[in-house]
C-alpha cells in the first residue's frame, strides 16, 4: 500500500469562514462498511489494482462485523487495542507476509504505545517506530472506533464551513456531491475517521476557502474524445471521481458525484482513483485529509 503523493500538513488547513445555510451533517449509514466493500468489488472488475481492491473490501467486512458488535463504544485506547487485535483475528491467513509480520507488531505493544501510534496516524502522519505495513490496519481498527463512538453523539450545526469534521475533528477522505432537496447539487465533506459528512461549499476549497482558482480534473481512457459544450448541461461530461485542485493553497481533495454514479462510495472511489492524487501530486498539489486505508509511505 505505498503511495508518493504529497498530504497538506494539517496545520496548513485554513478554511474560509464561508457560511452554511441549511444541509445538515450526515450520519454514516449503519452498514458503512458493508456498503463500501460491496462498492470495492464492483470497481475492481478489470481495475489495474483488481487485487488491492479486494483486499480492501476484505478488510472493510471485517470493519462492518466489529462495528456490529460494538456495545459499548468509547475512544479509550484499550479498546481501540481490542478492535485492533479482533481485526487481526479476522484476518489471519489472508494477509501479505510483510503485512501480517508488521501487524503482530503492532498488535504487542501496550495499549499507551498503541494510542501514540494512532493519533500520529489521526493526523495522516506516521510515527517513526511504526512498523508501518501494518497502519492501513490500524486505520482501519481507528475508523471502527471513532464511527461506533460518534454515531452515538449528537450532532453539531456548524455555522460555517469547517476544514475538520464538526463531530470528532478528523481530516476529509474525500467530498460527496448529493442531489439536494431544493434540486441543486450539494457538497458535503466525509470525515477519514468517523464517517460523518459535514457540509461545504459546493465551488470552494476546504482548505482556504477560495472560491475563484480552482481546477477539476478527472482521468479518461486514451481515445476518448469530449462532446461539443453543452451550455444547458454544463456538467454532463464531468467524471464521477474528480479532484479539486486549489491554485492559492495548493491543496486537493477528491470529488466524488453520486449525480454521475449514484453506485459511488467515497470510500471505496477514492481507492479506485489513487492515479488521480499520483497527477495531482506531479503537479504540485497537495492532498487535503487522507484515507486510513491507504498511506504515503507505508
Amino acid at each position: 500500500m505505498t503511495s508518493t503523493h504529497p498530504i497538506l500538513p494539517a496545520e496548513q488547513i485554513r478554511a474560509g469562514q464561508a457560511p452554511l445555510l441549511s444541509p445538515p451533517v450526515l450520519r454514516p449509514p449503519a452498514d458503512l462498511f458493508a456498503r463500501r466493500a460491496a462498492r470495492l468489488r464492483q470497481l475492481a472488475d478489470g481495475h489495474a489494482m483488481a487485487d488491492f481492491l479486494r483486499l480492501c473490501a476484505t478488510l472493510c467486512d471485517r470493519q462492518q462485523t466489529l462495528l456490529d458488535a460494538a456495545a459499548a463504544p468509547s475512544l479509550a485506547p484499550e479498546w481501540l487495542a481490542t478492535l485492533l487485535r479482533q481485526l487481526a483475528e479476522g484476518l489471519a491467513g489472508q494477509l501479505p507476509a510483510p503485512a501480517q509480520t508488521a501487524l503482530d507488531q503492532l498488535t504487542s505493544l501496550p495499549p499507551a504505545a498503541l494510542q501514540t501510534v494512532a493519533s500520529a496516524l489521526s493526523e495522516g502522519a506516521i510515527n517513526d517506530d511504526a512498523p508501518l505495513a501494518a497502519l492501513p490496519l490500524l486505520g482501519a481498527a481507528l475508523q471502527v472506533q471513532y464511527t461506533a463512538y460518534h454515531r452515538a453523539r449528537p450532532l453539531p450545526q456548524p455555522d460555517h464551513q469547517t476544514e475538520r469534521c464538526p463531530c470528532c475533528g478528523g481530516l476529509p477522505l474525500a467530498s460527496v456531491l448529493t442531489r439536494g432537496d431544493s434540486g441543486h447539487a450539494q457538497r458535503h465533506a466525509l470525515c477519514a475517521l468517523c464517517g460523518h459528512a459535514w457540509p461545504v461549499g459546493r465551488v470552494r476549497c476546504l482548505g482556504c476557502g477560495n472560491s475563484r482558482d480552482l481546477r477539476y480534473y478527472s482521468l479518461a481512457p486514451q481515445d476518448y474524445e469530449p462532446p461539443e459544450p453543452d451550455h444547458q448541461r454544463p456538467h454532463q461530461t464531468r467524471g464521477a471521481q474528480e479532484v479539486e485542485a486549489c491554485g492559492e493553497c495548493h491543496g486537493a481533495l477528491k470529488q466524488v458525484s453520486l449525480l454521475q454514479d449514484p453506485d459511488a462510495e467515497a470510500g471505496a472511489d477514492d481507492l479506485a482513483s489513487l492515479a488521480l492524487d499520483l497527477l495531482a501530486g506531479e503537479a504540485g498539489y497537495a492532498r487535503l485529509g487522507f484515507n486510513p486505508l491507504f498511506l504515503p509511505g507505508t
